[in-house]
């Protein structure tokens, strides 16, 4: 008979899986939905911030609109970006919530250093992009401009779609470590199967790093670095994960 604190006691059918999704990802919605009502009056602000490394990487040239709409549009988006990063702690805990049935019950007791963690992790991701991505992409581009001797006028839309996934997407691949654990616990992945596919898995993170970001060489490369870093830390993660399974594994 399993452990009182097995997860095979909290094994869920596909319906009952989908249903639970349903209800985290609404949760989510309605959360990133209050954030970003909360945020709208602050979107100029915001916005300020976000245009600080294009000003200083782009300077004399300014940011244009070329829709009557685009500036509501634009602080729609902006709202919505500070909502996400404001209710991160609820997105990550909805997520805990959605995996934890798979859990032992001393692991769904580290509800709050998962939040905090996830959280830490996602804005170090953003920040990291931020403070040091964006201003080297930007510069970059720049130069480009000027190596063929026009001066650029950037529109609003371009600027702040560039920016906005960027940051997020660094910020979504920072989470790479808790994903391993995750897997790892799931009996998905071990550190032995992270360790076999480190090569593929170099050539995935460029690749990845090529989406995610402008298409230049230094900020692709500036993404890869942290991200082999992350899986190298992912590696140690599984290993562990896979040893506290063993540990927690009910004896017969």
């Amino acid at each position: 008979m399993p452990a009182a604190s097995s997860p095979e006691q909290f094994r869920m059918g596909l319906m009952d899986h989908l249903r639970e999704l349903r209800k985290r990802l609404f949760y989510c919605a309605l959360a990133v939905f209050v954030g970003a009502v909360a945020c709208y009056n602050y979107a100029g602000e915001i916005f300020a911030v976000l245009c600080e490394p294009f000003f200083q990487a782009f300077p004399n040239s300014p940011l244009i609109g070329t829709a009557p709409a685009e500036a509501w549009f634009l602080k729609l988006k902006v709202s919505i970006f500070a909502g996400i990063f404001l209710v991160s702690p609820i997105l990550f805990y909805q997520l805990w919530r959605f995996v934890s049935p798979g859990l032992y019950r001393s692991e769904r007791r580290q509800v709050v250093p998962f939040v905090i963690l996830s959280t830490l992790l996602f804005g170090c991701g953003a920040y990291f992009c931020y403070s040091t991505v964006l201003p080297l992409s930007l510069s970059f581009f720049f130069e480009e401009f000027r190596s063929i001797g026009v001066t650029p006028t950037i529109r609003l839309s371009d600027h702040l779609s560039m920016s906005l996934t960027t940051i997020v997407g660094f910020g979504a691949v920072f989470e790479l470590p808790l994903l391993a654990f995750f897997l790892a616990r799931a009996g998905a992945i071990t550190h032995h199967t992270l360790l076999h596919y480190f090569r593929h898995a170099i050539v995935a993170i460029f690749v990845v790093a090529a989406i995610l970001t402008p298409p230049d060489v230094l900020s692709q490369v500036l993404m890869a670095g942290p991200l082999v870093l992350l899986y190298v830390i992912s590696i140690g993660v599984a290993l562990i994960a896979g040893r506290r399974e063993s540990d927690l594994a009910p004896t017969v």
